[in-house]
């Protein structure tokens, strides 16, 4: 080393020596050598990665442990004791406030458990419900619509309040399949009387809607009844419940049904289809956040 770069090092080494160490400036409080150690310790970059590691999950540690923090404050015990006044008539004793403070702690500790275990995720019941919340949260309590509003919404959805068809219908019912079937319907369509078996729902079945005779007879006998003649018996014909010889008298079409009998139906469609929509829009802001993949 050049005498003119040893003197200035000399210098610089008393310079630090004469300050006391408490207020020298880390590293300077070191000897010469070993602030150089220590500066090149600190600018090597496995060193300031592990230094910042270790603060991170310190930082991670802590704030895990404030998030595994159940506080039961003042006014939740409050508010446990005020339900079980209301529940039961009488103020909780000290015995049944720390009940009421333990099941707190137990249900908080059991919801946290469900949620850290995914179980929100996999339960219907559970998905549904939040599902259903989070529509109002974004939708709101729709506002009562006013009756020119409904009265549009009305005429331009008719469909949604169009009744369905309707058949009325007589039948002879047999717990099994009689003899001589085709002598039957001979008598029946001569007019004779054939009494056959009881059947729980009756013999006469005037004007009913198509998805009740679906529901009594099945969708065979249904479609039997949509293309028989009005006025001739038809049969036999075999359902889960027996076989029945039926006599379709008429056939209803669809019908607009009037306003006034639907306006609460229209109501509640209207209310329904606002809060879709709501829905919706704020549906087509989130996916952009998500990757979508529907296969097949």
């Amino acid at each position: 080393m050049p005498d003119r770069d040893r003197h200035a090092q000399a210098r610089a080494d008393r310079r630090a020596l004469s300050e006391p160490a408490d207020h020298r400036p880390w590293p300077a409080a070191l000897s010469g050598p070993q602030a150089r150690d220590m500066s090149r310790l600190l600018r090597d970059p496995l060193v300031v990665f592990v230094a910042v590691a270790a603060l991170l999950f310190g930082a991670y540690w802590a704030l895990g442990r404030r998030d595994n923090a159940i506080i039961v404050s003042t006014a939740t015990a409050a508010s446990l004791a005020e339900n079980y006044q209301l529940m039961t008539g009488r103020a909780p004793d000290a015995a049944a406030r720390k009940k009421l403070v333990d099941d707190y702690v137990t249900d908080e500790i059991l919801f946290r458990e469900a949620v850290s275990r995914g179980m929100h995720l996999t339960d219907r019941t559970t998905r549904a419900r939040l599902v259903d919340r989070l529509r109002f949260l974004i939708a709101g309590a729709p506002a009562t619509p006013v009756e020119a509003d409904l009265l549009d919404f009305y005429s331009e959805h008719g469909d949604l309040y169009r009744a369905e068809p309707q058949i009325s219908l007589r039948q002879v019912y047999f717990t099994r399949m009689p003899e001589a079937p085709a002598a039957i319907l001979a008598a029946l369509n001569r007019g004779d009387r054939i009494d056959g078996d009881d059947f729980w729902m009756g013999r006469n079945f005037p004007e009913y809607g198509e998805s009740m005779l679906r529901g009594m007879f099945g969708q065979p006998i249904l479609e039997a009844a949509r293309k028989a003649t009005p006025g001739r018996w038809i049969g036999p014909l075999p359902s889960p419940r027996g076989v029945h010889f039926i006599l379709v008298e008429r056939r209803n079409p669809p019908r607009l049904m009037r306003y006034t009998d639907v306006r609460d139906q229209v109501a509640q469609d209207m209310m329904a289809a606002q809060t879709a929509g709501s829905v919706a829009a704020a549906v087509r802001k989130m996916e952009a956040e998500y990757d979508v993949d529907i296969e097949g």
